[in-house]
């Protein structure tokens, strides 16, 4: 067929158009296909630090989410190093907001995902397009039922140091842990220990005293059992002097395997009490109050290194009995199944219970409404306590909480109320008046708030206060109030002004007058609050895990109700530390019992 010039011509420009038709229909198909806009986001979500939001920067392509960076954050670093790394690797990976939350790191692993949201929203897509449940295939690993000397339930403080010991002595052990990382409440503490007779004493010419010591204890738990009004039966003073023995071998058997040299603690030089040298900040000269994680870490490796089998992320569920009712293993789970592993002997290392809601309320309820503050590892929800009683284990009457005292939602505020912090403090409740002596211990401090029927108190300072700066940034209107006056102080308080400005007046009194004639306080711990601007803190009960659990012999054998030992189960750390006290821990006994336990334990099974 042949053309004009013209008809050529026409020909040519028609097919122009309709390529020109076609290419711009195709973009727009394209347009319609984009999942975003193209862009660098950034975002913000709540962690676990619920005053200070994770922040992360989010690079899109119209086709998916090419990176997640968090670009700031104050989240405990025990805590969150690996949902930090983890969780924004998973999202790019699956192209999804719902990933897995790591275990022990829920909520710091939340404000990550509640932050990546937060930029996709900003970008114009909608984040619920992403909440599509991801379908993970597990892998068929077959038969996974092992066999190992010792099985270890628990990688805090307690199970390490059980699980290096009979290590070192020559068997197999098998440790696992059901969070992500090792640490339990050992490593969000601040690693102090209280003891006599360590390599650390000896050079600072301390001699063990262990009647004084004794003496020490029983007149602290007599107090503790005329504030409560009630006598638990504990502690059980042989148990006590057993202690005494046992933490000084368990950190000096640390110092020997390397894992930590011990010195003077800062906050209480040339005393008993003692951290391990790596949490003292060589330019302030102060410990990390949250540094016990450098102490685990450090177990952890010198574990794996001698070769331990170490198995995180796989949770104790079940122990295993025999016809005649002894121990001989435990079923465990991962994320790919529950499996078999059959031990000699098993110890449960698995914390107290003050994480877990179910078990506050039932034992525990006057203390659960604060479960979100406890400083207690996120693991502590009570697994070993329960898989002993199945097997015919008993739990102790009268369980408590390791008090610490008071503390804030708010972490501006936090060492404003803090423990002895409160010391200085005007403390009111919702009446605006003062109802205890501000000066109590902690353990009284925290029984005295247990007890406000309505849960209200408020803390008040002025600009005096040394660190008046971080508190006027962390205002939030809620947990943490300003105000010029004391009547806008009442009133963002929710309290009456007239009687919040005669509290004052009548507190302004003691430290002119030198004596409190209300409550008793020191006077030298009352300042008069007179400058502006004015501050309140809501108040807060402060628990760092709980006393009681299950009911062991000296040996740490787990006991029937008849007081006979279920032969191959041992517990140490807070599955089983009622022996220990009456209802407040003595300070520097948390970790401390945690490696004497733990380390006692290993030398029972290897006949030491």
């Amino acid at each position: 067929m042949f053309f004009s010039k013209e008809e050529e011509k026409m020909r040519r420009i028609l097919s122009v158009i309709l390529c020109l038709c076609m290419l711009c229909t195709l973009a727009a198909a394209a347009q319609a296909d984009a999942l975003f806009t193209a862009g660098t986001y950034e975002g913000e979500g709540t962690g676990n630090n619920t005053s200070v939001p994770v922040r992360v920067q989010v690079v899109l392509s119209q086709s998916g989410i090419e990176s997640v960076t968090v670009i700031s954050h104050e989240e405990t670093e025990a805590i969150a190093a690996i949902p930090l790394e983890q969780i924004p690797a998973d999202i790019v990976r699956y192209q999804s907001l719902a990933v897995d939350t790591v275990s022990g790191a829920t909520m710091t692993s939340r404000g990550i995902i509640e932050a990546v949201s937060d930029a996709i929203a900003k970008s114009g897509a909608d984040p619920q397009a992403l909440m599509t449940p991801i379908e993970k295939e597990t892998v068929d690993l077959g038969d996974r039922t092992t066999t190992t000397d010792v099985l270890v339930i628990g990688a805090g403080g307690t199970g390490l140091a059980s699980a290096m010991t009979v290590l070192q002595g020559g068997q197999n052990v098998i440790l696992v842990e059901k969070n992500a990382r090792v640490g339990g409440s050992t490593a969000v503490s601040g690693a102090v220990v209280a003891a006599e007779g360590t390599y650390y004493t000896d050079t600072i010419g301390i001699e063990p005293d262990y009647d004084a010591w004794l003496a020490s204890w029983k007149e602290a738990a007599d107090s503790e059992t005329v504030i409560i009004g009630e006598d638990p039966g504990f502690p059980t003073y042989d148990r006590v002097s057993q202690y005494f023995r046992e933490v000084a071998t368990a950190v000096n058997w640390t110092e020997d395997t390397g894992v930590a040299h011990w010195v003077s603690y800062p906050f209480f030089p040339n005393t008993y009490y003692q951290v391990p040298e790596y949490l003292i900040d060589k330019e302030t000269g102060a410990a990390d109050p949250e540094g016990g994680y450098m102490l685990t870490d450090r177990m952890a490796a010198w574990f794996t290194e001698n070769g331990g089998d170490l198995r995180l992320s796989t949770r104790g569920t079940k122990l295993l009995t025999n016809e005649a009712g002894d121990v001989i293993g435990a079923v465990v789970e991962d994320a790919n199944g529950a499996y078999e592993i059959y031990a000699e002997n098993v110890v449960l290392a698995t914390g107290g219970f003050a994480a877990s809601q179910e078990m506050m309320d039932q034992y525990l309820p006057q203390f659960a409404d604060w479960l979100d503050l406890t400083t207690s590892g996120s693991g502590s929800t009570g697994d070993g306590m329960r898989m002993a009683v199945e097997v015919g284990g008993v739990m102790y009457n009268d369980p408590y909480v390791i008090t610490l005292g008071s503390t804030s939602r708010n972490s501006a505020a936090v060492q404003f109320v803090m423990s002895i912090n409160l010391w200085y403090r005007l403390v009111v409740n919702s009446s605006a008046e003062r109802f205890f002596n501000e000066g109590y211990m902690p353990y009284q401090t925290t029984v005295t708030l247990s007890r406000i029927e309505d849960g209200i108190a408020w803390a008040i300072g002025d600009s005096q206060y040394a660190g008046a700066q971080e508190l006027a940034a962390g205002v939030d209107g809620v947990e943490l109030v300003t105000a010029d006056t004391i009547e806008g102080l009442a009133e963002a308080m929710g309290v009456d002004a007239a009687a919040l400005k005669a509290t004052i007046d009548r507190y302004n009194e003691i430290p002119a007058a030198g004596v409190d004639e209300d409550f008793g306080k020191d006077a030298a711990l009352a300042t008069a609050i007179n400058t502006a601007p004015y501050y309140a803190v809501r108040v807060y009960v402060c628990t760092g895990g709980t006393i009681g659990g299950v009911k062991t012999n000296s040996d740490y054998q787990v006991i029937r109700e008849d007081g006979t030992a279920i032969p191959g189960l041992y517990a140490g750390g807070e599955v089983s530390n009622r022996e220990m006290y009456a209802y407040a821990y003595s300070s520097g006994s948390g970790v401390g019992y945690a490696l004497a336990s733990g380390h006692a334990i290993g030398l029972h099974i290897l006949g030491k």
